[in-house]
């Protein structure tokens, strides 16, 4: 009797594995992560600091926000001035480099850039991505959802937004769902945005005079990034802005392209040539 049952006991220890295998290759098949993902690091020669890197099926991209600070800008001047390369730290109002470095929003956020410094600073063999290299990254990521050529004003698939961000209590994540977050290993952050103040005219809608001062906003709310526009550059270029609102019980990300003045401070993460 006993030697029938520890008969029994084998087989179904056998089924129960069977089962699993098939359940596991079953998920394994029907996963919506199936891009190559390789990790590494680049060191910026200008200020020795070493940034983390994701290859994303051939193309490279820097895991985190950018930092280089050669100057910074702020309220804290005789004159505020949003001409010629501009850089900034989220809530930093002085003009002293090593006091911008030592605030908890350069550590976890980097460095906010106008579009012209955010051309001007990328490293050697570097470059901003344009909309080619954002299209290609969103087929690889999540390819089960994403299908043919993105338009301008269109969300792309929750899961796929959810891959690519990252630090659960940077967005403010208290839920321990969101299981594919970061899978990607982008690590996008909300480091928020830096604004000039503008007079705007109630009568028209519209902005209208360009302000002395500098308005920061969107910390924890929002992951913003510059793209590389093609053909002549004007005043708005497009960029990408990852949102969520947490109004709401459930978070519900959201990423499209959105307009933004060159003269606004916006995270950057460049792709190597």
């Amino acid at each position: 009797c006993n030697k029938k049952g520890l008969t029994m006991n084998i087989r179904l220890i056998i089924s129960l594995i069977i089962i699993a295998l098939l359940a596991f290759c079953s998920c394994e098949k029907d996963r919506q992560v199936k891009f190559d993902l390789e990790y590494s690091t680049f060191t910026d020669n200008r200020d020795g600091y070493e940034y983390k890197t994701v290859t994303i099926d051939g193309t490279t991209w820097l895991a985190e926000n950018f930092r280089y600070l050669p100057s910074v800008d702020g309220n804290d001047v005789d004159s505020v001035s949003f001409d010629g390369l501009r850089y900034y730290v989220y809530n930093y109002n002085g003009t002293n480099v090593n006091e911008a470095k030592a605030t908890d929003e350069y550590k976890k956020y980097g460095v906010l850039y106008n579009y012209d410094a955010a051309i001007k600073s990328c490293p050697d063999g570097w470059r901003l991505p344009t909309m080619d290299d954002f299209q290609k990254l969103f087929k690889s990521i999540n390819r089960t959802k994403y299908e043919g050529t993105y338009s301008h004003g269109q969300s792309l698939d929750y899961n796929t937004i959810i891959m690519m961000c990252g630090q659960r209590e940077l967005w403010g994540l208290k839920d321990s769902g969101y299981d594919l977050l970061n899978v990607s290993g982008l690590d996008f952050v909300p480091g928020g945005v830096m604004k000039p103040e503008w007079n705007y005219d109630t009568y028209t809608g519209k902005d209208k005079e360009l302000l002395d001062s500098v308005i920061f906003n969107d910390l924890g709310n929002s992951c913003l990034l510059w793209k590389k526009k093609k053909g002549q550059e004007k005043d708005y270029i497009s960029a990408w802005r990852i949102t969520y609102d947490s109004q709401y019980e459930q978070i519900d990300f959201d990423m499209r392209e959105t307009l933004m003045q060159k003269v606004c401070g916006l995270s950057v993460r460049y792709v190597k040539d």
